[in-house]
C-alpha cells in the first residue's frame, strides 16, 4: 500500500524552498515597517537614499563582546572603504552608507575574523546588522556532521548485537561488538559514541570520557557525546568543565529537558543558585512525563535558597517524587555546597527530605529516541538584549526574495535519496537508496512572485524510489511561509537572535491557524488528499536575510492516515555555479522522520551538483494564464 504525500503549493503565489536565497551577493534591507502583518515595498523597488549602518558584533553566544573590535566596510564596485571601531553596545556605527553590495570584515583578539556580505539598497534610513565571532581555539567546522559514513551490513549487525546486549545490561558483550565496530570504522562518530556508552556501562569513567572525546573530535556538535562528557565530569567533580561543554551542547544543538536539568545540575554544584534554577524550571517546563525528575531538582535549588514556599510548590507529590534516577537516600548537600543548604522545613542546617534527582544515561526510556524531540520539546540559544519585530524579519526576508529570481528560469542538481525504516528500539535499519535529476522551473506569477515547477527523473513511479516513499516538492515548503497570500493563514512570532552553524540568524516560530483555507503541506494516500496541520521554526540570517534552515513538526496527529510523527528538518547553504560568478543559497540536505501505521521511517535528501539557467532578458517567460498546480509526494 502506498499514498501520495504532498507538499501543496500555495494558489496565490509560492516561492520554491529550493530558491529561497539568492547569492552572498545580495541582502534584505532595513528599513522600520508600517503597522501590520508585513513590510510593503511599493512596486517592488528599494528607495534610492544612502542610509546609516549599524554593525553589532557579538560572541558566539550573541553577547557584546567585552573588548572593541574593529570593522571594516568596503565595496570595489562603490569605491567605499571605511573602517570604525566599535564603541557603546559592541556597535560600530557607519552613516551616508550609499545602496550597493559591501562586505563586513570585523576583528578582535582572540577571535577569528569573520566576514559577511550586506547589500545596502536605501530602502529606509537605518539598517542594522548583527555579526558573530568565534574564539581562535574554537574547533569547525561547527554544527556540521561529518559526511561521506557508510554503515554497512556487517557493521550494522555488529551494532545491532551490541544494543541488544546494552538493552540486557550485558556491557562486556556490547563492548566487544562496539570494539569490533570501531575497528570496521575507525573515523565514525556514531560508532565511537556507542563503545563510549559501554564503557560507561562498566563503570570505566577514564575510558568512556576518552571515547565520547574522540567522538566529538570528529563531529564537534555531537549532541549525545556533548551530553554524555558533561555528564561524566558532572560525576568526577570537574564543574566548571562540566558547565561548559554543556553550554557549548546548548549553544550548538539547542536543550531539551534533560540538557537543562544538566546544566541546572552543574551550576547548583558551583553554588550558582540563579542560573541553576533558571534551567532547572525550563526542564521542568518541557519534561512532560519527566517532570517529577526536573520538579525534585528545582525544589532542592529552591531550597538551598531559602525559600521553602517555592520548593512546597515545586516539589512533586510523595508519590511520583522518587522516579528511577533518583539516588535513595541522597540529600541536597550531595548537589549543593554544604553552606548553601537550607531545609525545605524551613529549620537551617537539617538535610531536606527530599532525594536529589540524578539523570542516568543508561537508564531504558520508554520510547527511544529514534527522531529529533517535537519543536516545543526544545528550545535554542537566544542572544540577551536583542529585540525583533515579527513583521520587519518577515518583510525583509520577502523583499529579498522578490528581488532575486526574475532572471533566472531553470535549475538542475543531483539528488540522492536515502531510506531506512527504526525498529521499536529505535535502532536504524539498511539505508536504501538512489539517485535522480532534479529540475526546477522558475516560472513568475501575479506580479512580483514567482511559483515553481519540480520534476525529478522518475517523477511521481515508486518503483524509482529507494521504497514506497517518495518525495516531490519536498523544498517547496519554507517560502511559502514566507508569502503574502499565505501570511493569514499562520501565527508567527519573533523569539529572539539565534545562530545557525555559528552564524547569527533570526530565529521565528510558525503554527498553521485552524481556520486557514489550504495548507502547505498535503499527503495523498489512494487518492485521497490529506492536509498536514503543521508547526515550526525557521532560520533567516541576520547579515544577508537568507534563509538558512526550517524545522517542521505535526500540531497533532492525523488519525485517518495513522500518522503520529512527521518531522522535518532542511538546511541550506551557499552554491557557486560552474559557470559565471554567481552564487545562490540553496537546500543541501533534508531529514524526515516519520511514525507511520506504527512503523517509523527516516528519510534523508542530499542535492549537489547545481546548474544554473538564466532568463534571456530580451525574451523573458511570460506568466501563465493558469494557477500553478500543486506539488505532491508519495509515502508508504
Amino acid at each position: 500500500m502506498c499514498a501520495l504525500v504532498s507538499f501543496a503549493c500555495c494558489r496565490k503565489a509560492i516561492f520554491s524552498l529550493l530558491f529561497a536565497c539568492l547569492a552572498l551577493g545580495s541582502s534584505a534591507t532595513a528599513q522600520k515597517p508600517p503597522s501590520g502583518r508585513s513590510v510593503q515595498v511599493p512596486d517592488g523597488k528599494a528607495q534610492s537614499g544612502p542610509v546609516q549602518l549599524t554593525v553589532s558584533v557579538r560572541d558566539e553566544r550573541g553577547t557584546p563582546l567585552l573588548g572593541f573590535a574593529s570593522v571594516h566596510l568596503f565595496s570595489a564596485v562603490m569605491s567605499y572603504n571605511v573602517t570604525s571601531m566599535t564603541q557603546e553596545a559592541s556597535s560600530a556605527v557607519f552613516r551616508n552608507v550609499p545602496p550597493g553590495e559591501y562586505q563586513i570584515e570585523a576583528r578582535c583578539d582572540g577571535y577569528k575574523t569573520s566576514t559577511d556580505h550586506v547589500t545596502v539598497d536605501g530602502l529606509g534610513a537605518d539598517l542594522s546588522v548583527y555579526v558573530y565571532l568565534h574564539p581562535e581555539s574554537e574547533s569547525s567546522p561547527l554544527n556540521q556532521a561529518p559526511g561521506g559514513l557508510v554503515m554497512t551490513p556487517k557493521l550494522l549487525a555488529m551494532i545491532d548485537k551490541g544494543l541488544d546486549a546494552m538493552r540486557k545490561q550485558q556491557c562486556e558483550a556490547a563492548k566487544t561488538q562496539f570494539e569490533k565496530a570501531v575497528t570496521m570504522a575507525p573515523a565514525n562518530p556514531d560508532v565511537i559514541y556507542l563503545l563510549g556508552t559501554s564503557e560507561l556501562c562498566l563503570q570505566h569513567l577514564h575510558l568512556a570520557q576518552k571515547d565520547f572525546e574522540q567522538a566529538l573530535n570528529l563531529n564537534p556538535s555531537y549532541e549525545k557525546a556533548l551530553l554524555a562528557l558533561g555528564e561524566i565530569q558532572l560525576r568526577s567533580g570537574n564543574t566548571s568543565a562540566a558547565i561548559a561543554v554543556l553550554e557549548k551542547a546548548f549553544e550548538l544543538n539547542g536543550a531539551g529537558w534533560r540538557t537543562h536539568l544538566l546544566l541546572a545540575t552543574a551550576y547548583a554544584r558551583a553554588g550558582r543558585l540563579a542560573e541553576a534554577e533558571a534551567h532547572a524550571s525550563r526542564a521542568a517546563s518541557l519534561a512532560g512525563d519527566e517532570d517529577a525528575t526536573a520538579r525534585l531538582l528545582l525544589a532542592n535549588i529552591q531550597d538551598a535558597e531559602k525559600r521553602q514556599s517555592d520548593a512546597r510548590k515545586s516539589s512533586p507529590p510523595l508519590a511520583t517524587s522518587t522516579p528511577d534516577t533518583v539516588a535513595p537516600g541522597a540529600t541536597p548537600a550531595q548537589l549543593i555546597p554544604a553552606q548553601n543548604v537550607q531545609s525545605i522545613s524551613g529549620d537551617p542546617g537539617t538535610s531536606s527530605p527530599l532525594p536529589l534527582s540524578q539523570v542516568d544515561l543508561l537508564r531504558p526510556a520508554p520510547d527511544p529516541a529514534w527522531a529529533p524531540p517535537d519543536i516545543d520539546s526544545k528550545e535554542y540559544l537566544i542572544a540577551p538584549g536583542v529585540s525583533c519585530t515579527t513583521e520587519e524579519i518577515l518583510g525583509r526576508a520577502l523583499l529579498r526574495l522578490q528581488t532575486q529570481l526574475e532572471n533566472f528560469e531553470k535549475f538542475t542538481a543531483t539528488e540522492r535519496i536515502e531510506h531506512q525504516e527504526i525498529d521499536r528500539h529505535g535502532a536504524p535499519g539498511e539505508i536504501r537508496s538512489h539517485t535522480f535529476s532534479y529540475v526546477v522551473f522558475v516560472k513568475p506569477y501575479k506580479g512580483d512572485s514567482f511559483y515553481l515547477e519540480e520534476s525529478r527523473d522518475g517523477g511521481e513511479n515508486l518503483s524509482s524510489f529507494p521504497t514506497s516513499l517518495a518525495t516531490i516538492g519536498l523544498n517547496g515548503l519554507g517560502v511559502s511561509l514566507l508569502q503574502p497570500a499565505k501570511q493569514d493563514d499562520f501565527l508567527f512570532r519573533c523569539e529572539g537572535l539565534s545562530s545557525v552553524r555559528g552564524e547569527a540568524a533570526w530565529q521565528l516560530r510558525f503554527e498553521e491557524k485552524k481556520s486557514h483555507s489550504t495548507n502547505i503541506r498535503q499527503w495523498k494516500k489512494n487518492g485521497t488528499t490529506y492536509k498536514l496541520p503543521l508547526k515550526g521554526r525557521f532560520w533567516i540570517a541576520a547579515t544577508s536575510y537568507d534563509l538558512l534552515r526550517v524545522e517542521t513538526d505535526l500540531i497533532e496527529p492525523v488519525a485517518r492516515l495513522e500518522l503520529t510523527r512527521d518531522h522535518l528538518r532542511v538546511d541550506y547553504g551557499p552554491v557557486r555555479f560552474t559557470r559565471g560568478s554567481e552564487m545562490l543559497w540553496l537546500p543541501l540536505s533534508a531529514e524526515m522522520y516519520m511514525e507511520l501505521h506504527n512503523k517509523r521511517f527516516h528519510h534523508q535528501h542530499y542535492l549537489s551538483d547545481y546548474l544554473l539557467f538564466e532568463v534571456d532578458t530580451a525574451n523573458k517567460i511570460a506568466k501563465p494564464k493558469a494557477e500553478p498546480a500543486p506539488a505532491s509526494l508519495m509515502s508508504p
